[in-house]
């Protein structure tokens, strides 16, 4: 009984420990480390204007059209279109996580409320997520050569827009009063 007792004791003691290393790290972390510090130019909407032509079919008709074509080659290009088209896709993804982290981390130093900007994001998010599942869902299909998917990454560069603005908003808001501090 006195083994058991002893074991369960050490196991909380070492939780507590844990808990505790984990607590002063994250309390100790500086309030403006997820804003990136380029985040006034951590978007540009044309910095994603190639992707919309990079899974486009014509090309492949084209090259199709060209002598000396042969599927090997249509093989090749389609690989490299996708693999250039999911490192977009991957830079749109971490952008957007960046944005959503300096704005969650504004909102919860912010001096007001901001409980309707959480409804916000939280929508944002869901978006975002569900559209890059059908991007990829499509890329992949695009991948096997099933079908020539039309692929409009508008609404992804939209929803991240839309969230940089509201960082922009925020962090304007909230500037004045780190500067009074």
């Amino acid at each position: 009984m006195s083994v058991i007792l002893l074991s369960v004791t050490g196991v909380f003691v070492l939780l507590g420990v844990v808990f505790a290393v984990l607590f002063t790290r994250v309390s100790s972390r500086s309030r403006n480390a997820a804003i990136p510090a380029d985040w006034d130019v951590l978007h540009v909407a044309s910095r994603y204007k190639p992707m919309e032509r990079l899974l486009d079919p014509l090309d492949c008709r084209f090259l199709e059209s060209e002598p000396g074509y042969n599927r090997r080659m249509a093989r090749r290009l389609r690989a490299k279109r996708v693999e250039i088209f999911r490192g977009y896709a991957r830079c749109l993804g971490r952008d957007f996580a960046r944005v959503s982290s300096a704005l969650k981390l504004l909102m919860v130093h912010a001096a007001a409320d901001r409980s309707a900007l959480a409804g916000v994001l939280l929508k944002q998010q869901f978006l975002f997520s569900m559209n890059m599942m059908s991007l990829e869902a499509r890329v992949m299909l695009h991948s096997f050569g099933v079908s020539a998917p039309q692929i409009d990454v508008r609404g992804l560069v939209e929803a991240l827009d839309t969230m940089r603005t509201q960082l922009q908003v925020l962090a304007a808001s909230a500037q004045p009063a780190a500067s009074a501090a």
